[in-house]
């Protein structure tokens, strides 16, 4: 999947439903008569919950970690992710995650409360991406934190923008990417804070504790496909782009406090 200079990802616990389960879709948290998003799922990371989330063991160039089922933790409501090194493999020397959510999302909001991880080199994000692969198709949606500046993010929406491929592919397309880097005015390794993302067929808007950063319409007729969520963490060969890889990038983690996803119900 998706990686390297521009971005991409591999390519307390909240209120409501049961502790790391799944809300109904009526839940009150986001069900206002008013809201154009309905709270579908939810999870307050208590335990790992297998129901819910699946952790990938995929690569790709640019890179260089390979992810792992080993690397996660969970305490206190917190779930965090690991980059860790791997000596023996001289390859891809760490191991990393993407965590990616069993349900996809086609419109709506996703929210989750983030401590990103510290460490150059190190990049850690919140993605939505249309998963078959070999894609004969690409959205994806990216809050990606790069260990290079702790007070930044990177804001990605990437389409495919070429002639129709017949499925199933042969080989990946290549996607078109629009990343901006944001700057928060906070240290966003220091501390939780909430990340936003809501997609509606009018725009891509991405939130940052209930501001907004950046709305992206160039080719919103495009990101239509359905959705997984994930949460990953990586070590990236671009050091321009997330900074160069130390001795002390690594054991890092980020940590994520919850995660709400809401259906997109607007007109």
């Amino acid at each position: 999947m998706a990686g390297g200079p521009v971005g991409g990802s591999a390519t307390g616990g909240a209120s409501g439903a049961a502790s790391g389960g799944i809300a109904s879709a009526g839940a009150a948290a986001g069900g206002a008569a008013s809201d154009p998003f309905v709270l579908a799922w939810q999870d307050n990371f208590d335990r790992f919950d297998s129901s819910l989330w699946q952790l990938m063991t995929h690569t790709w160039d640019g890179n260089l970690a390979q992810f792992s089922t080993q690397n996660t933790s969970v305490s206190s409501g917190v779930l965090s992710i690991l980059l860790t090194k791997e000596p023996s493999d001289t390859v891809k020397p760490y191991r990393g995650i993407e965590m990616r959510s069993l349900r996809t999302l086609t419109y709506g909001k996703v929210s989750a409360r983030v401590r990103f991880a510290r460490g150059p080199g190190v990049v850690s994000g919140l993605v939505t991406i249309y998963t078959p692969w070999p894609a004969d198709d690409w959205n994806e949606i990216d809050i990606e934190h790069l260990g290079k500046t702790p007070d930044s993010v990177q804001l990605n929406c990437m389409v495919y923008t070429g002639p129709p491929v017949a499925k199933p592919a042969i080989q990946s397309v290549s996607p078109t990417q629009d990343p901006q880097i944001v700057p928060l005015g906070l240290d966003a390794e220091a501390d939780f804070h909430q990340y936003d993302v809501e997609w509606t067929p009018a725009a891509v808007r991405f939130l940052v504790d209930g501001k907004l950063l950046r709305s992206w319409t160039a080719n919103i007729s495009l990101m239509k496909l359905p959705q997984n969520v994930l949460f990953t963490i990586w070590a990236s060969s671009a050091a321009d782009w997330a900074g160069a890889l130390t001795s002390t990038s690594a054991p890092t983690a980020a940590d994520i406090d919850w995660i709400r996803v809401y259906d997109w119900v607007g007109k």
